[in-house]
């Protein structure tokens, strides 16, 4: 409301807000002037709130503070105030134009009454923020100093403060002054503080904190096991938890079991699994506003009784048994062995077992005897499973009989090669025509005597002694070869029968 003084129409307020800690301005128009005094409204004397003439005389709370501004020329008798403090609250002050005059208006009826109060920012947000897209947040105060206003700085998160896209902006409507934050959200900032501060001259005050909420879709899926130890053929719960906002509105259950695969639909985070059997496997899939997320497949541990494995087997190589025992299991199972009836084995047998993820190994060693019934036991707390395990006979070759079976190879080829030689070394040369006639007359000579009519005897003497030590070293090696062989363990074998070769036929 605006008022004025007759003869002068002297325009003020009635009130003026001024901020704590900013300067704050009492508007003021009139005629054109020479002089103008600003008082404090007292009922007894005039305490002095500015007067140009002579500054000594202004209120020890006013002095160096106050200032008129404009010019007087064209009317303007505007009071500035700066530094407003608290004590300044409920201030009444009035002007008198020309004070050295002597007219008769009656300026202290026309009053201004300054109220101080002190503001914080405020702080507003875009109510839907999404990951990856853009956002805004202002911060803005109140002020009452068009010449100084405060500033506004802003208090984020550390993923804000890190960030390089952020933009800032600046804005002054009237006695507002707001700061602009425009940038991308990221999921890293749900859930994050934010708030802004505005520092006076003498203080500083600050906005309420805002927690972001910024809308992101299913980042990481877990499936989590409510109950213990699983027994085959009991049932299960499973949670499925997905790190999102908002929550899943909507959850799709994969069952995998046997080498089947189901599919269930659902609403809820949670689900019970009845009927499991071991290899199960469950995985989920969760859905919001904004997207998708899938767990990874959860292996459940289905404790079931031994099964003892196909490949279990007994086998015989030489004079050593040796039985390998293989069980499934949950929790793993220890194995027992039975020979013939009796699970305590001979001192000469040695056992050993291992056990990896759900299998145990067990090996049993010993002397080969006369057993034909073995059998291994696999057991744990859900139960056990037996099997007669069957032998096998490796066909290896001993050395026994590898020895005896030498000498004979060797003479034999021995006595190939004798006969080879003597048919084709150190004959003479014959035409074509007569090839046939003397091949006819060798083999005659060959049936009826051992040693040919008419042949050199010099050199027969020679080839024969040259073949006769021939034999007699290879005989000498082989032996050798036989009597280095080992022999069986056991009762004295018979000897083979010697392959003779009577060279003196061919002599």
């Amino acid at each position: 409301m605006l008022q004025q003084v007759r003869s002068w129409s002297i325009t003020v307020p009635t009130t003026v807000t001024a901020v704590e800690g900013s300067c704050v301005v009492v508007p003021c128009q009139t005629q054109s002037h020479s002089q103008v005094a600003w008082y404090r409204y007292h009922d007894i004397h005039y305490p002095v709130v500015y007067d140009g003439r002579n500054p000594t005389k202004v209120d020890n709370q006013f002095r160096g503070r106050t200032s008129v501004l404009g010019k007087a020329a064209e009317g303007n008798c505007t009071l500035m105030i700066d530094n407003v403090k608290k004590a300044d609250n409920n201030l009444l002050v009035y002007v008198w134009i020309n004070p050295d005059s002597k007219p008769a208006q009656k300026f202290y009826q026309q009053t201004v009454t300054i109220i101080v109060e002190r503001t914080a920012p405020i702080i507003s947000i875009q109510k839907q923020m999404v990951d990856g897209k853009m956002f805004q947040a202002t911060c803005s105060v109140k002020y009452s100093c068009p010449f100084s206003p405060p500033s506004l700085h802003w208090n984020t998160s550390p993923s804000l403060k890190n960030s390089t896209s952020m933009a800032f902006s600046e804005n002054v409507q009237g006695q507002w002054y707001t700061k602009t934050l425009r940038g991308p959200a990221t999921y890293e900032m749900h859930n994050s503080k934010m708030w802004c501060s505005a520092k006076f001259r003498t203080f500083t005050t600050e906005s309420q904190q805002i927690s972001l909420n910024i809308s992101y879709g299913p980042l990481i899926v877990t499936l989590t096991l409510e109950e213990g130890p699983i027994v085959e053929g009991g049932s299960v719960t499973m949670e499925c938890a997905a790190d999102c906002n908002p929550q899943p509105h909507t959850y799709i259950w994969l069952k995998r079991q046997m080498g089947q695969n189901n599919e269930i639909t659902s609403t809820e985070r949670k689900r019970p699994f009845d009927n499991i059997m071991r290899d199960t496997s469950i995985c989920c899939i969760a859905y919001n506003d904004i997207g998708t997320g899938k767990s990874h497949w959860v292996d459940l541990d289905v404790q079931h009784a031994p099964v003892i494995l196909p490949e279990s087997s007994c086998h015989l190589t030489g004079e050593v048994l040796k039985c390998v025992c293989q069980a499934e299991a949950s929790p793993n199972a220890a194995i027992h062995w039975t020979i013939d009836g009796n699970d305590t084995l001979p001192s000469s047998f040695s056992i050993v077992s291992a056990n990896t993820k759900k299998v145990v190994s067990g090996e049993m060693y010993g002397p080969a005897q006369s057993q034909s019934n073995i059998s291994c036991t696999a057991t744990n707390s859900l139960g056990s499973d037996t099997k007669q395990l069957s032998v096998h006979f490796s066909k290896t070759l001993s050395l026994g009989l590898l020895a005896v079976m030498l000498p004979v190879i060797g003479l034999l080829f021995g006595c190939a090669i004798f006969i080879y030689r003597k048919h084709t070394g150190n004959r003479p040369q014959s035409s074509p025509d007569n090839v046939r006639q003397e091949q006819i007359s060798q083999d005659e000579d060959a049936q009826s005597r051992p040693c040919r009519p008419g042949s050199n005897p010099e050199v027969d003497r020679l080839s024969c002694v040259y073949d006769n030590e021939f034999v007699d070293e290879m005989s000498r090696g082989l032996q050798q070869i036989y009597v280095a062989a080992p022999q069986r363990e056991g009762p004295t074998q018979p000897q083979a029968e010697s392959v003779y070769c009577n060279t003196d036929d061919y002599c």
